[in-house]
């Protein structure tokens, strides 16, 4: 995989003092960002990791996948495989079109592309299930108990006219991506594989398949750091790359602009808008303010375009509040661009490249030595509609070995101390870290490597008994409380 440059801050005209501030923000306001990378004149000046993720795994992007559905679509038509006004039933013929509402039948290609398909709501539905501790989170498009995709999107009711309505809709992108694997014959990841990843020296990604075999449109791509931010770049010069044109710069920016209004139509009154998220809607691309443009995915997935200053922005995260992480990209990092160019101060570059270097998710502290006179305890845990019957805590010099015992038998994880500990759970590699906050709190973090969804325990310790505080990140952030008392 061949690296993008890399230059000091000041010397593309950007203050290193700027994105110091951006990085105390996002740590004050527990912004929580997995890796970072800041782009400018094509050169990398800033990029970090927050332990235990690493620039060299994938990481889940989520809708961020929807814009390369749409570089997808752009290829296939440069190639005259599709037209955006074709009518989305002609590539699904084996469909009983006699049993078809008009709108339906009205559909098109470009309809998918701007989220403008008719439908009232979403018709991708996303959540969680699992164990404690063992939680997955899924995605699918409809109803259908035998989880065909796209039967289950013609299924749901268009209730209004095509081309008339914004909603943003992630089964609409899984159908995009359906009908460019049919009109191409070839998978998303193999069709853009020559045409996008390779040029752009990404190594060939994993893809979210759908239970009938193709892959999902709307989410489902693992990307590190910096094949987002290639992505970006290759956005920013308008579709070519190291001189080459891969795409019509006509298509990215069709693709990147406004395409259709997405300001709510009838917004509550008090109701919270996201202002970054109402400045118009293109290919599956968002605008921003600040003639900035991005494609993003849940929790923290960012690549965003700002063409004025000539600058990329590729982030992943593990949060909730995203609309908080672009305001500080706005308050920090775009004025941090300024002309003429600063001077390198090499106190201040210094600051910012141990800072990076240094980044670290979870709180930090400890204790010089255990607050009991024993390294193991155990408590026997209330009922729970969760099933975990008892917990324990075993202690060594740098680690701790926590058990759980629930409905479907024993567990344990080892936990880093001092540092993170890779455990394997159900085949996914999970860093592992504790901490204790003070003599009556210790605080274990659980992090796939591979993906936002994290674990938080908190074990608030008193007399003989303990609560334990969990929090698993998900699209509805899962939090439990444990009640017990200490065996003897």
């Amino acid at each position: 995989m061949k690296s993008l440059p890399r230059s000091k801050p000041e010397m593309q005209g950007v203050s290193s003092s700027g994105i110091l501030s951006f990085l105390e923000e996002i740590k004050q306001r527990k912004l929580e960002l997995h890796g970072f990378m800041f782009l400018r004149n094509g050169h990398v000046l800033a990029e970090g990791w927050w332990k235990p993720y690493h620039p060299a795994i994938p990481h889940a992007v989520y809708s961020l996948t929807k814009s390369f559905t749409s570089l997808a679509v752009g290829f296939a038509v440069q190639e005259g495989k599709l037209t955006l006004d074709q009518r989305v039933l002609a590539h699904f013929m084996e469909m009983d079109h006699g049993a078809i509402n008009d709108n339906l039948g009205d559909m098109s290609i470009r309809h998918l592309l701007t989220m403008t398909t008719g439908h009232e709501m979403d018709t991708a539905r996303f959540g969680t299930d699992g164990y404690f501790l063992q939680y997955k989170t899924f995605a699918r498009v409809g109803d259908r108990s035998d989880h065909d995709y796209i039967r289950g999107f013609m299924e749901l009711p268009v209730t209004m006219a095509p081309g008339t309505h914004y909603l943003y809709n992630s089964g609409a992108s899984h159908v995009l991506g359906a009908i460019v694997e049919r009109a191409t014959g070839s998978r998303l990841v193999d069709y853009l594989q020559p045409r996008l990843f390779a040029p752009l020296g990404i190594n060939r990604p994993t893809w979210e398949r759908a239970p009938q075999g193709e892959n999902t449109g709307g989410w489902g791509l693992k990307l590190c750091t910096e094949d987002i931010a290639k992505f970006g770049q290759f956005l920013l010069n308008k579709g070519e790359w190291n001189g080459q044109r891969l795409i019509s710069a006509e298509w990215i920016e069709q693709a990147v602009s406004t395409q259709v209004d997405n300001r709510p139509v009838n917004s509550q009154k008090g109701q919270q808008i996201n202002i970054d998220w109402i400045q118009g809607y293109g290919y599956q691309f968002w605008r921003c303010r600040h003639n900035a443009y991005r494609g993003d995915g849940a929790f923290g997935q960012y690549c965003i375009v700002l063409p004025d200053q000539d600058a990329v922005i590729a982030m992943n995260g593990g949060l909730q509040d995203m609309q908080g992480v672009l305001d500080a990209v706005w308050r920090h990092l775009l004025p941090s661009m300024n002309e003429p160019y600063p001077t390198i101060d090499p106190a201040e570059n210094g600051r910012l490249v141990s800072k990076l270097a240094s980044l670290e998710l979870g709180e930090h502290g400890g204790l010089g030595s255990l607050p009991w006179d024993v390294s193991r305890k155990r408590y026997s845990i209330h009922t729970n509609e969760h099933g975990v019957k008892r917990i324990g805590l075993t202690f060594s010099e740098k680690r701790c070995v926590f058990q759980w015992w629930d409905t479907l038998g024993e567990h344990q994880m080892i936990v880093g101390i001092e540092d993170w500990n890779i455990n394997n759970r159900g085949g996914d590699k999970v860093a592992v870290r504790g901490v204790w906050l003070d003599h009556g709190r210790f605080e274990i973090y659980v992090y796939p490597l591979d993906s936002p969804h994290y674990d938080r325990l908190t074990f608030h310790f008193q007399g003989n008994g303990v609560i334990l505080q969990h929090e698993h990140l998900s699209f509805t952030p899962l939090k439990h409380e444990f009640i017990g008392f200490e065996e003897k």
